[in-house]
């Protein structure tokens, strides 16, 4: 009895070893699994560092774009793309760097870029849209002849205010573009637009700079240029010479010059030309009283 129990005993825990010995090999997939997702995690997040630091780091807007559209298509796998923004009437697309990722195009860059096909699925939507299989798509009629190949695309929305003002395009992935890298892609158009408002709000800050100091240089040149007199001026009762402060006589408009903003113009008053000139006088003047 004692034998047939402990008999049964024995099986049971090797069945239990067994079972437990089954699920090894789902226990190192899952595992596995874990440590990749941890691994894509923490690219994510230095990914996102990076890009922040550039937002910080960059005094303009052109390098801090182009940072972290390097720092997402290299975490995204993505080969090409762009960033550009919107024009002022909302017609076309103003790109600021394209990266061709070593393909040829022969596309002229002053080409306009309007906004249609999947540009504007992503500027109307303001998120992050893809195609797969873009060759085969219809996007593909409104490429440019000349335009580099594109496996696939992506393109994610640099939204201000509530409005898309520029995108950040990818394309030619090795795989297939994913929702997870649209969600990485709306995160990086994310930076890119504080980088935007940032740079926006320094360019405005400098204006309001340049324009302060050009209104006190003024301010201060025509306080230079103001002249006034103020206290007693010696002057001779005769002559009329005034005296300065080094004590040397000159001419009253000599003197005027010196030491005002007034300019000096020479004329005859009446008086004297009665005196000097009688005959213009009479002229000018016959028996009318001429004003003192």
């Amino acid at each position: 009895m004692f034998d047939d129990l402990a008999h049964e005993q024995l099986l049971a825990e090797i069945k239990d070893l067994r079972d437990k010995a089954d699920l090894v090999p789902e226990l190192e997939m899952a595992l596995g699994q874990a440590r990749s997702e941890a691994h894509d995690r923490r690219r994510e997040l230095e990914a996102l560092a990076r890009g922040s630091r550039a937002v910080l780091q960059q005094k303009g807007f052109a390098g801090a774009a182009r940072s972290i559209f390097d720092y997402c298509r290299e975490l995204i796998g993505a080969a090409s793309g762009y960033v550009a923004l919107l024009n002022e009437d909302g017609s076309e697309n103003e790109v600021l760097f394209l990266e061709s990722g070593g393909l040829p195009c022969t596309v002229d860059p002053k080409l306009p870029m309007p906004i249609r096909g999947l540009r504007a699925s992503c500027y109307q939507d303001k998120k992050a849209v893809y195609e797969n299989d873009f060759m085969a798509s219809g996007w593909v009629y409104f490429m440019p002849v000349g335009h580099v190949v594109l496996k696939n695309v992506l393109f994610a929305p640099l939204v201000l205010d509530g409005k898309a003002v520029g995108l950040i395009g990818l394309a030619n992935k090795a795989g297939d573009f994913t929702d997870d890298d649209a969600r990485m892609a709306n995160r990086f158009g994310a930076l890119a637009a504080i980088a935007l408002q940032n740079s926006t709000n320094q360019d405005q800050r400098d204006r309001l700079e340049r324009e302060q100091e050009a209104t006190i240089r003024q301010l201060r040149e025509a306080q230079d240029q103001v002249k006034t007199l103020k206290g007693l001026l010696p002057m001779c009762s005769i002559c009329k010479k005034v005296r300065d402060d080094q004590g040397y006589w000159n001419k009253l408009e000599v003197y005027l010059s010196k030491h005002s903003s007034a300019e000096v113009s020479h004329g005859l008053c009446p008086d004297c030309v009665r005196q000097h000139y009688p005959e213009v006088y009479e002229e000018l003047f016959g028996d009318q009283e001429p004003k003192k």
